[in-house]
């Protein structure tokens, strides 16, 4: 057990953020804890802004809400397990529901004293003092992110949690004759009503569930739209002026160019194709690696940097539930730290990374599924909460994610019409 305070440096005071100083911050006796908030407030993507680009003080916009969003996960199995939403909330409702509740989630755990905010970490740096556990340092390089004459500073920390979200980076694979198209190109990061699209024809690329969510809106003033996806799908009930079509290839001046060999003239292009990891603010010699298909490499139960364990990266899993999947992943770090649980050899971690790998690969997923969790998560949860010991995911929140997610590729716009009334222990309903 370690005989002094240990400081703890959280990057981030969105969602992760919020749910690792509500654990870090129980703990007065073992631990110091400071989040570092670039922005002025808390909530990360859930802070809406019209705007896209940057803010006025030349930050890039960190949310990729869109102003009609609402959330695709039912509010039972969205929050953090023993913090609900409001009761009198629909099951189904709008991204500024989630900013207040995690604004009352703040206020309830009293977490605002630990964040600093308008604090850009600019470079963190591992700095190996010994062997075991405690065996690296970290140095935090930091500056106001809202004063361009102020002069970096740097502290020393035993531990840092990077809790910088995955929705800021856009990726827009390169294709063939992008750069010569004359229509307008957007990335969903950017995307805020479909105003810009009326009346036009529009190729929306990608089928994530929020890709199909912005093709459907896209379509309700566009005049045509050609949705296209690389891999199968499964989503049904396309509107009728929506056609399905093969892969790009590439792009001419006024046309997209598909896998059948076929051009289509175009106005415009939706890219829905997801988003970059950028951990550009830490140094090489941390120990991980992020792969040229946006995997991150060397985590132990995708959070533990596995050659230097006080590094650890909450929310970066896919298809998952996300703030059950924080809280279960931050009790898991804390225990690690406050030394209840031990962790495997090295050797024993990348063996563990190489098996969670595999299972994806037996169910024919490519590598850049590592991080995709679906029923997956609820096997890391269980597993997790039995070696803390902590109380398990109640079960009715796997039935009920499994229940919703059939829903959805069925009808996205109708599911989430739908309300829900949990049964204890383990089920739920659906209430008018």
């Amino acid at each position: 057990m370690p005989s002094e305070k240990k400081h703890i440096c959280i990057i981030g005071a969105g969602a992760s953020g919020l749910g690792c100083l509500r654990y870090f911050t129980e703990n007065q006796e073992r631990f110091t804890v400071v989040a570092y908030e670039q922005g002025s407030r808390i909530g990360g993507t859930w802070i809406y802004s019209d705007h896209s680009g940057s803010d006025k003080n030349g930050r890039p916009i960190h949310s990729s809400m869109y102003k009609s969003l609402v959330i695709n996960i039912p509010k039972q199995i969205m929050a953090f397990p023993d913090f609900p939403f409001d009761s009198d909330l629909p099951s189904f409702f709008g991204h500024r529901e989630v900013l207040k509740y995690l604004e009352k989630y703040t206020e309830h755990f009293r977490l605002l004293p630990y964040i600093r905010f308008n604090t850009r970490v600019l470079m963190v740096k591992p700095r190996h003092i010994g062997d075991g556990l405690w065996g690296t340092k970290w140095n935090v390089n930091i500056e106001p992110s809202n004063n361009s004459h102020s002069s970096p500073t740097a502290n020393d920390f035993d531990a840092v949690i990077v809790c910088t979200g995955q929705y800021a980076v856009p990726n827009i694979p390169d294709y063939p004759g992008l750069k010569k198209f004359k229509g307008t190109t957007i990335h969903s990061h950017s995307y805020r009503s479909p105003d810009i699209f009326r009346d036009k024809t529009v190729l929306t690329i990608g089928a994530s569930f929020s890709g199909w969510d912005i093709t459907t809106e896209v379509a309700s003033l566009a005049q045509y739209v050609y949705f296209s996806h690389r891999g199968e799908h499964k989503l049904r009930h396309f509107p009728k002026n929506v056609e399905l079509v093969s892969r790009v290839e590439g792009f001419t001046k006024n046309a997209v160019i598909l896998a059948n060999g076929s051009q289509v003239a175009i106005d415009a292009v939706v890219f829905n194709t997801g988003y970059k990891h950028n951990f550009s603010f830490l140094s090489p010699d941390c120990g991980f690696e992020v792969t040229p298909d946006n995997t991150i490499r060397h985590l132990y139960k995708h959070t533990i940097n596995i050659a230097n364990p006080t590094l650890s990266f909450i929310s970066i899993l896919n298809n998952s539930l996300p703030f059950p999947c924080i809280s279960i992943l931050a009790r898991y770090f804390k225990a690690v730290l406050e030394e209840q649980i031990r962790l495997p050899s090295r050797k024993g971690m990348l063996l563990a990374e190489q098996e969670e790998l595999q299972k994806r690969l037996d169910r024919n997923w490519p590598p850049r599924y590592l991080h995709r969790m679906e029923d997956f998560q609820f096997e890391m949860c269980d597993e997790i909460a039995k070696e803390v010991g902590i109380e398990p995911l109640p079960r009715w929140i796997k039935k009920l994610f499994d229940y919703h997610i059939v829903k959805l590729f069925e009808n996205i716009h109708t599911a989430k019409k739908y309300n829900y009334r949990i049964i204890e222990p383990d089920g739920f309903e659906i209430v008018p």
